[in-house]
């Protein structure tokens, strides 16, 4: 299949849920900021692609600032704490994947409980401003800089990790919250999430997604991340939640070979 030649790449670790879900968010802005456009997606060799369906397309630094500078207001339902969000034009786009349909909180709420679902978003914005200026126009790395704030969504498994391996709770210990965590991943896997949302079996705490290898549009891609189109499958993932103490986030990721994880 001939590819269409892409307006932008990143590199991306696929196996970092994070990223992932991350590489999702820039398909769906690239998709509502251009919808006339017809943007797609795909991944091959240790990247993500976008390409525009038509002669307009929208750069990474426009589709970053727009999640920078959109309006963000939370939608009262219930608590404060794990409200829907409502993210304002150019973006229009609300988020509440962290909420089961009858409005109780799903394992993906993995923030600490004297936060709410507005701070959680806004809190990386100013951060990531200060990343894209230090990227020169240098953005195929804009999912691996991080800046130093306090606490995490928890699906980058790269962070993760860091915490599991020296034996600490993020949320217990004070002087270490401030852990380098990756704005880009932080935000764009927020919005990636609302679309792109996994199979997730909540019984066991496993979440499984695929990547594709095809030019997808964002409504197309949103099946194909489910695994359910082979055709279009590069690779099936499977990863599941962590915790030490009260952190809670996602693994880092295993390659499913053959026709089952099981």
């Amino acid at each position: 299949m001939n590819h269409p030649n892409p307006s932008l790449s990143v590199n991306v670790e696929v196996t970092n849920p994070g990223q992932f879900f991350a590489c999702c968010g820039l398909l769906e802005l690239a998709h509502r900021l251009r919808p006339e456009g017809g943007t797609v997606g795909w991944f091959a060799d240790g990247q993500f692609f976008l390409a525009p369906g038509g002669a307009c397309s929208a750069s990474i630094e426009q589709l970053l600032n727009a999640v920078i500078e959109c309006h963000v207001q939370s939608i009262e339902v219930a608590d404060s704490k794990t409200d829907p969000i409502r993210l304002g034009d150019p973006v229009g786009l609300r988020l509440d994947w962290w909420l089961r349909p009858d409005g109780s909180t799903n394992l993906f709420k993995t923030w600490a409980a004297n936060a709410t679902s507005h701070q959680m978003f806004c809190k990386w914005r100013e951060p990531l401003k200060r990343t894209l200026a230090s990227l020169n126009g240098q953005y195929e790395q804009i999912l691996f800089l991080s800046d130093r704030v306090q606490g995490s969504y928890g699906f980058d498994s790269d962070l993760g990790w860091d915490a599991l391996s020296v034996g600490f709770s993020l949320n217990e210990h004070a002087g270490l919250k401030a852990l380098p965590t990756r704005p880009a991943v932080e935000l764009l896997g927020a919005i990636g999430l609302q679309r792109f949302f996994p199979n997730f079996d909540e019984q066991v705490q496993v979440v499984r997604y695929a990547t594709w290898h095809v030019p997808l549009s964002a409504p197309v891609a949103r099946v194909a991340v489910l695994g359910i189109v082979p055709s279009t499958t590069l690779h099936r993932l499977r990863t599941r939640f962590v915790y030490r103490g009260s952190f809670k986030g996602l693994d880092s990721a295993t390659i499913v070979q053959g026709d089952t994880d099981e």
